[in-house]
């Protein structure tokens, strides 16, 4: 049985990683919006493409599910 801080340790990485990739399947758009400024001071919004947004969501998605059976698996192998 391993002590209290690894376990710890074990628990909190995947559930962050979970949260990040769900933050990045529930909210595209604002992760990755970039604003560039021209030398003459103007402002402009770059957006990704349709199918970009639709990949981040499947690939968050994944990513979550993966990182969450890893905290399973932690629990399961590691009593």
């Amino acid at each position: 049985m391993l002590p209290a801080p690894f376990r710890l340790f074990f628990a909190a990485v995947p559930l962050l990683v979970a949260a990040g990739a769900l933050t990045m399947a529930a909210f595209p758009r604002k992760m990755t919006s970039w604003q560039t400024r021209s030398p003459d001071g103007s402002t402009q919004r770059i957006e990704p493409s349709d199918t970009r947004i639709l990949m981040m969501r499947v690939t968050g998605v994944v990513v979550a599910a993966l990182a969450l059976f890893m905290l399973y698996g932690v629990f399961t192998v590691i009593p």
